[in-house]
């Protein structure tokens, strides 16, 4: 793989200036209102829906494709400088996994839902009403009913009875997103400078950059092979848009008709999406063949089993992977994985705990070239830590529950930005949620009603797992790091970012559903799981008869893992990487596994006939590839909003 690092031009007194921060925290505010309005009320693709943040891409390329130029043009001291523009990024991706599928929306649906659906004949009145606390939901019927209804003439948002809940939640989030800047910060150095990981979606801002401070426009912008990339997927966007208002304009198709294997019994699912072949360019081949190759091991997988007609006692919750035993053979790979990164990093760990624990730790390994110090980093990681599982405690888990959660979540969380940085397709998510792991490793019992209402709240920030402060920070302190804007006062951008993205997205979402009305918006499947998942647990214990085959399957997947982990260390003829399998089937490479395949084999087939000078050549083609899917569902998104138009969705992801 070329070293991506060698050409990246840095400024030589690069800062994180005051007015980067405060265009950064506008933009990441204004994302935190358009995303769940276009979500919402137009109805139409996600922009903050995946760990791509297609909403903070399209924002980036006009900032640096037009409006930065026309700056240069006016007068030259008012153009954005390079650490700039990655500053200001930065704070948009960390902004983006807090509003729609991240957080806000999920949760004032999940928060009101048990008070305005309660009949006699679910009894939430007397099941799961009881088991929320008051600080936690507003209990007042009128409120819930206005959240979904609409307010009648006359009256206001009820902004006192959300306050403290407000509050309540707000600083559990904060604290879980500042655990994860905390954890990327540790962790930066060994995955940034000792193990050179790829980071995919870094790429299209790092080419984007390139030149920004020696001409009006970035370099990528003055090369053909760009905007030969950019108008296929911007042809095709603005073909299917054009066919949403006119059905005589013919619709390009790009989802085909699924494949049915095994006696129709498993999908294949086969999507063309230019951007995650794009982002597939930039992985290393052997990373690339192994996501698409693990998928469709785990697809046949499931096949099998599904021929054999082998069952585990119980069944296989939402959005986790297509079988019991996959799902849980999934957490096994990542829980490996986790080791496999603490190990990895243990002497860059070892250091990190003398400067955080010894008074003579000082400055370890030049930590001033992070954007906290480790005894800052590791505080801060202790302090939120300790804060959010007495939050738990207090919400009504028991402390064991709260702690087998806890590492379940963080676990799922740091493995998933691993995989985002290594093998970062842009789209995908866990085989496992945080939830079922802690029901099926200490069973209902143990746990209690309670617990399982607590456990069952967090869906609303823990489960489609297609986005995260942990992973947008990764990418973010690499961009910083390639352009030597990785200042203390970056630290500062990065919680302002997740302040302002708290305080918008709440907003807009209260104000939406409050004056349309809940139920005529866009209505998310996420708040539903979570009650199912409660009643389902409340209704059917779960004991050690459901958990021991679980364990099992996490056992194999663990094996599996660390199977995969010694191959690719110790034999290098070996082919397969092991970041593909963790994710392998989860619903979301579902979808994307296709697009994987055709980034794969067109990368291949370059190195094949043109080597390293043609990979280098041709990657402006695939940078065009992915800007042009996402500007063209940016077009559409305007005129949308402009004409009022609803369900216009043009894909811009799996979505």
């Amino acid at each position: 793989m070329v070293n991506e690092e060698a050409s990246i031009p840095v400024e030589s007194n690069a800062e994180v200036t005051i007015r980067a921060l405060v265009l950064g925290a506008l933009l990441a505010f204004f994302l935190n209102l358009a995303c769940p309005y276009t979500v919402l009320v137009l109805q139409n693709a996600g922009l903050t829906s995946d760990y791509i943040t297609a909403g903070a891409m399209m924002v980036f390329i006009l900032l640096v494709g037009l409006v930065n130029p026309l700056l240069k043009v006016v007068r030259r001291s008012w153009a954005l400088r390079t650490s700039e523009l990655v500053v200001i990024y930065a704070m948009m991706i960390v902004a983006s996994a807090i509003p729609t599928w991240g957080l806000v929306t999920n949760l004032f649906h999940i928060l009101t839902r048990p008070f305005y659906y309660a009949t006699p004949e679910n009894r939430w009145v007397d099941l799961v009403q009881p088991l929320i606390p008051a600080w936690l939901a507003p209990r007042d019927p009128e409120v819930a009913r206005f959240f979904y209804e609409g307010l009648p003439d006359g009256v206001g948002i009820p902004w006192g009875a959300w306050l403290v809940p407000l509050l309540a939640w707000g600083s559990a989030m904060l604290a879980v997103y500042l655990l994860m800047i905390a954890t990327m910060v540790i962790f930066r150095r060994p995955w940034v400078e000792q193990e050179r990981l790829v980071f995919p979606l870094a790429q299209l801002p790092l080419e984007m950059l390139r030149g920004n401070d020696e001409g009006i426009f970035p370099l990528i912008f003055r090369n053909p092979l760009m905007w030969v990339g950019f108008s296929l997927p911007f042809a095709i966007q603005m073909l299917d848009g054009l066919n949403h208002y006119f059905f005589f304009v013919p619709e390009i198709r790009l989802l085909f008709d699924p494949l049915l294997l095994f006696r129709d019994s498993v999908r294949l699912n086969i999507f063309v999406n230019f951007a995650i072949i794009g982002v597939t360019y930039f992985l290393n081949l052997n990373v690339a063949f192994s996501v698409w190759f693990f998928h469709l091991l785990s697809r046949f997988q499931t096949g099998l089993f599904n021929i054999i007609g082998f069952q585990i006692k119980g069944h296989n919750e939402a959005l986790t992977g297509s079988s019991v035993a996959l799902s849980h053979q999934g957490m096994g790979a990542m829980l490996v994985l986790v080791v496999a990164i603490v190990w990895t990093a243990r002497d860059h760990l070892r250091r990190v705990c003398r400067a955080a624990f010894m008074r003579d730790g000082g400055v370890v390994d030049g930590d001033g070239d992070e954007i906290l110090s480790y005894r800052a980093a590791v505080w801060l990681w202790i302090g939120c830590a300790a804060y959010f599982f007495g939050w738990l405690l207090f919400s009504g888990a028991p402390p064991l529950a709260a702690a087998v959660f806890c590492f379940g979540a963080f676990a799922i969380f740091l493995a998933i930005a691993r995989v985002i940085a290594q093998g970062g397709v842009g789209f995908t998510s866990s085989t496992m949620l945080p939830q079922p792991f802690t029901v099926y490793t200490l069973g209902t019992e143990m746990i209690g009603w309670k617990g399982l209402a607590s456990i069952s709240l967090s869906y609303s920030w823990a489960a489609e797992m297609r986005t995260s402060v942990m992973a947008s920070a990764a990418n973010a302190l690499k961009l910083a790091h390639n352009n030597r804007a990785n200042h203390r006062r970056l630290f500062w951008g990065l919680l302002i970012a997740v302040v302002v993205g708290l305080i918008g997205a709440s907003w807009i979402t209260l104000y939406l559903n409050y004056t349309h009305g809940g139920i005529n918006l866009r209505q998310f499947g996420v708040p539903s799981l979570a009650y199912r998942f409660l009643e389902d647990k409340i209704n059917n214990p779960i004991g050690w008869e459901h958990i021991r085959p679980r364990l099992f399957f996490t056992a194999v997947g663990a094996a599996l893992m660390g199977g995969l982990i010694y191959m690719q260390h110790h034999f290098l003829w070996w082919p397969l990487h092991y970041i593909g399998l963790p994710v392998s089937d989860s619903w979301v490479m579902g979808v994307a596994w296709f697009s994987v395949f055709l980034g794969w084999i067109l990368k291949a087939v370059i190195f094949k006939f043109a080597g390293t000078r043609g990979y280098v050549t041709y990657k402006p083609l695939f940078v065009g590839l992915i800007a042009g899917q996402l500007m063209g569902g940016a077009v559409w998104m305007v005129v949308d909003f402009f004409l009022g138009e609803m369900g216009n969705v043009v894909f811009v992801g799996v979505r």
